[in-house]
């Protein structure tokens, strides 16, 4: 990722971009990176939610590093739900890299 990028994603997104360094991924993931912190901010999940980092291996394996908000209890369903999300978006972003990757 770029330095332009990441200004770009600051100023759409602020303090919801995880710092430079916690943020490892193929080129052809960062337009999700966008996403998902947009799909987040829309569905009100950056409220409970807060992406500390987001690693893609050489493989296109991508995890998302996260804490929970003040505003929710981490044993409750709701937390539960957001783990859910999370590995959903993790599974979107390896499958962003294998359809960049696959040859036709």
């Amino acid at each position: 990722m770029t330095d332009d990028e990441y200004g770009v994603l600051v100023a759409s997104h602020g303090d919801a971009v995880p710092p430079r360094d916690q943020i490892r991924l193929h080129d052809c993931q960062v337009p999700a990176l966008d996403s998902m912190l947009r799909v987040m901010r829309e569905d009100g999940i950056d409220r409970e939610v807060r992406v500390t980092g987001i690693i893609a291996t050489a493989t296109g394996l991508t995890r998302i590093s996260f804490d929970y908000t003040d505003l929710i209890d981490p044993q409750s369903a709701a937390a539960l739900c957001h783990t859910i999300t999370v590995a959903r978006f993790e599974a979107r972003f390896q499958e962003i890299f294998e359809e960049e990757t696959t040859d036709d």
